[in-house]
């Protein structure tokens, strides 16, 4: 599924393939996937799980893990060939949101310190412009009283807002392309319809979401 959109595409997929190597078996997760995403445009992938849409994600960002490689294919981000070794020269125009936001956030850091971080690196903000900044952040994707909550630990967040927190870290980095890999997952319906508003929405940036169910994009 994908909105309307012309020009030269921003990230270009070429028959991708993604397999795991293990004793017992070998799994082709991603097999010959290709895709194109140009600038103001949403794509979404659906799938039923097991389908490879997390696998997906991860060989565009470059974040495949052994036992798994990518095995060929071809994944352009600006016309630059990512498979060549690129992802760390293009990370910070790169970013993702993964479905389980415990292990996407670093225990010992407050919320809002991590926000912070993210706007520092990518952004440029420090002190008080990037404590303002976060608390928008937080805002913007529903958690409330967002001045106190920047200072909590993830653990002190429930399942839901550690998932909208993570969206916020992930909006601070600024990216031009925004990898959400079943970003709602963990929301209720109403969170759900408010977060997908907000990427929607994020000042241009180009949405690519993987998705369990076609509701998610009516």
């Amino acid at each position: 599924m994908a909105t309307n959109a012309t020009g030269e595409p921003l990230l270009s997929v070429e028959d991708l393939h993604t397999t795991f190597y293990t004793d017992k078996e070998t799994i082709r997760a991603v097999d010959g996937v290709s895709l194109d995403i140009r600038a103001g445009e949403t794509v979404g992938l659906v799938g039923e799980s097991g389908s490879g849409k997390s696998v997906t994600a991860r060989s565009i960002l470059g974040l495949v893990d052994e036992p798994g490689r990518i095995e060929s294919g071809s994944i352009r981000f600006r016309g630059e060939e990512l498979t060549d070794g690129a992802w760390e020269r293009n990370r910070g125009d790169l970013s993702i949101v993964f479905q389980d936001p415990i292990n996407s956030m670093n225990p010992v850091y407050t919320v809002g310190n991590q926000i912070r971080e993210a706007l520092r690196i990518h952004q440029g903000l420090r002190g008080e412009a990037a404590r303002e900044e976060a608390v928008e952040l937080l805002e913007a994707v529903g958690i409330p009283d967002a001045p106190r909550r920047l200072g909590e630990y993830p653990h002190q967040y429930s399942g839901g807002m550690r998932q909208r927190a993570v969206i916020a870290i992930a909006l601070a980095c600024d990216p031009d392309l925004l990898v959400c890999d079943e970003p709602t997952t963990a929301l209720d319906v109403t969170i759900q319809a408010q977060i997908l508003e907000l990427l929607e929405d994020s000042n241009g940036r180009r949405i690519w979401e993987s998705c369990s169910s076609p509701t998610t994009w009516v």
